[in-house]
């Protein structure tokens, strides 16, 4: 076994027993004048990072840039001739009720402050000639049993696909217990079903089994909302997380996202951390090759022991560090990895209450069967050929809307080859160009939730907004307008994803940039994944 693949697998053993780590130690000693650690940013990563330093003592520090806190995990209102809409910012459905996720946010004192709303099925999906919808927390036996009847010429392969999927459930379970060092020379043999999919796209795994094109989409249909199509995609990233939707059930927050993000700062303020809004962190100061503290932009200097990054990867390294901080092998390592894809939403607000007709609380429109094309439509912002997911959370909660009145929203992948050439102009405030695509994408995925979900749409609509990879930098300030970070691709996901330790000491990643990567799940995973790490460097833990 070789020095890298030995290193690749004690960070995936460590990522995996992050699950039962606890906090054993004591806060270090307090440094006059400065901080245990700087947390630049307060999406959830950094949130969560921040609540478990400040929960166990650590002097901390949460800067963020914008008003509020929570990046992604957010939502608006809009007024209208009828009332004010609220628009949530990104969540559909999450695993939040089960798992790590609750361990995590009972750990910070935050689950008995949220409310949860079941979503009645885990998929409604709608394709070109056939529907499916998959039941919440039906399992891999209920998913299978309901798959096995409609692709009867696939038994077989389906049964082997299914039997793949089980075993990497119940091996990563297996190895959330633990690992020991001598036995990781042992891993192809311990682990077999995870070792040979370590290396494999979703559509490997998929193709490898199933023939029939339908029943290949049915099985990585949900693809998009980890930010690749089935030929790019890791298939551990997708299959683990996948499979515990499926048996746990989605839910949705009632407050939105945003209790979530505010339920978290209010952890971090409540242990005794500080909570800076507005505070913009313009470089990162080193000395002698370490971080030691942040500039912001009123030229303020604040001294840590550690900095934590919720910022995006390439922020962090490319702009708030001096050039040449990074070695130059990571450097380039950093610099081959693709960025997530961003987003398109429209936000509608309709003048009837459509819930009595249209009963579903999430429905995805796919163009065709072929999800590597579909993907390829969204890169190019073709929606007009595309698909989309139509979210009505007045289906789930209602007050979403005035009395009488609907909120949807749709939401679309989108590259950001088709936006980088504006980003200048825009930032400045002054693009003809780009808010004449914007409405023109707007007016296209409306026409098409017209034509193949709900009649008549374009004609109750009274209040309408939407927003563009462009919006999401504008915000949140991650590059590209990703929303998960670097791509999980199966160079950098699971055994390769890049770790929450950077090559530059006393500095760490706390996003869906860094491990195990994006979803909301995910980065609360980063956050207590970060401050495990900063507790080992702080010889605390």
């Amino acid at each position: 076994m070789n020095r890298r693949f030995f290193l690749q697998l004690s960070a995936v053993a460590a990522a995996h027993t992050l699950l039962h780590w606890r906090f054993a130690g004591a806060a270090p000693a307090k440094t006059p004048g400065a901080y245990d650690a700087v947390v630049v940013g307060a999406g959830l990563g950094g949130l969560t990072c921040a609540a478990y330093l400040a929960k166990h003592g650590f002097r901390t520090l949460l800067a963020e840039q914008y008003d509020v806190p929570g990046g992604y995990a957010t939502s608006f209102s809009r007024e209208s001739e009828k009332g004010a809409f609220t628009c949530e910012v990104s969540l559909h459905s999450s695993v939040l009720g089960a798992g790590p996720a609750r361990d995590i946010l009972t750990d910070l004192g935050v689950w008995d402050k949220l409310d949860l709303v079941p979503h009645p099925n885990a998929w409604s999906s709608r394709f070109p000639d056939f529907s499916l919808d998959v039941p919440s927390k039906c399992g891999l036996d209920g998913f299978e049993r309901q798959l096995a009847p409609l692709f009867p010429a696939e038994a077989k392969g389906l049964a082997a696909f299914f039997r793949v999927w089980r075993n990497v459930m119940a091996e990563t379970r297996k190895l959330e217990q633990g690992m020991p060092k001598e036995a990781r020379d042992r891993f192809p043999k311990l682990f077999p079903t995870l070792w040979d999919i370590h290396d494999k796209t979703l559509g490997q795994v998929v193709d490898a089994h199933v023939r029939d094109p339908k029943l290949r989409a049915v099985l990585a249909q949900s693809c998009g909302y980890y930010g690749l199509p089935p030929s790019q995609l890791s298939a551990f990233y997708y299959l683990l997380p996948t499979g515990e939707y499926i048996s746990n059930g989605g839910s949705y927050i009632k407050g939105t996202s945003q209790a979530l993000s505010d339920a978290l700062a209010g952890a971090v303020a409540d242990a005794g951390g500080e909570v800076r809004y507005g505070t913009l962190v313009e470089e990162i100061l080193l000395e002698d090759g370490r971080a030691v503290g942040i500039r912001t932009d009123d030229g303020e200097v604040i001294r840590a022991r550690t900095v934590v990054c919720n910022a995006s990867a390439p922020q962090v390294f490319g702009k708030l560090l001096p050039a040449g901080a990074l070695p130059q092998p990571d450097r380039a390592r950093l610099d081959a990895y693709t960025h997530s894809p961003g987003t398109f939403i429209v936000w509608l607000g309709l003048d009837q209450d459509i819930t009595s007709s249209f009963k579903l609380p999430e429905l995805a429109r796919y163009a065709s069967c072929d999800l590597d094309a579909n993907y390829a439509d969204a890169m190019r912002c073709r929606y007009d050929t595309g698909g989309f997911s139509l979210m009505v959370y007045d289906n789930l909660i209602p007050g979403f809307s005035p009395k009488g009145c609907t909120s949807l929203s749709i939401v679309s992948a989108s590259g950001y080859d088709v936006w980088k050439g504006m980003e200048a102009a825009y930032l400045k405030g002054d693009c003809p160009a780009y808010e004449k695509l914007k409405k023109e994408l707007t007016d296209t995925l409306i026409a098409q939730v017209e034509k193949h979900v709900i009649p008549g749409l374009s004609k109750m609509i009274v209040m309408r907004d939407s927003a563009t990879p462009l919006t999401n930098l504008r915000f949140t300030l991650n590059a590209s307008g990703s929303i998960y970070g670097y791509n999980q691709s199966v160079d950098n996901s699971f055994m390769s994803r890049i770790p929450n330790r950077t090559p530059v000491p006393g500095l760490f990643l706390a996003s869906a940039w860094g491990n195990p990567g994006g979803g909301y799940g995910g980065v609360l995973a980063g956050g207590k994944g970060a401050f495990r790490e900063v507790a080992r460097e702080l010889g605390a833990a």
